[in-house]
């Protein structure tokens, strides 16, 4: 579960805190402070590469997780950890070589 989403869970148990049921309750704050504390286990990212990826993004004008996956996947694919292109098995290639 996302953080967006827990975080809209909490918001919505907030406005009927007297009406839920306390296991219902209980389940969501435990769920809320693992993702909490999991938060401090992410990669971390010197400033410097921090504002020049905020530098790249806002050039190309998109948001910094479609760059950082954008950047995975090229590298993925340069060290020949992702297929440059998927190719159906019963495909045939036409041309001359």
């Amino acid at each position: 579960m996302r953080r967006l989403q827990i975080a809209q869970e909490l918001l919505q148990a907030s406005d009927r805190t007297a009406e839920m049921p306390p296991g219902e309750l209980k389940v969501l704050l435990r769920r809320a402070a693992m993702i909490l504390g999991n938060e401090d286990s992410g990669s971390q990212i010197d400033s410097f590469v921090e504002e020049a990826l905020d530098g790249v993004a806002a050039e190309r004008q998109v948001s910094k997780p479609k760059l950082l996956g954008s950047i995975v996947t090229q590298w993925l694919i340069v060290n020949s950890h992702l297929p440059l292109y998927k190719m159906e098995e019963n495909s045939s290639l036409s041309g001359a070589s």
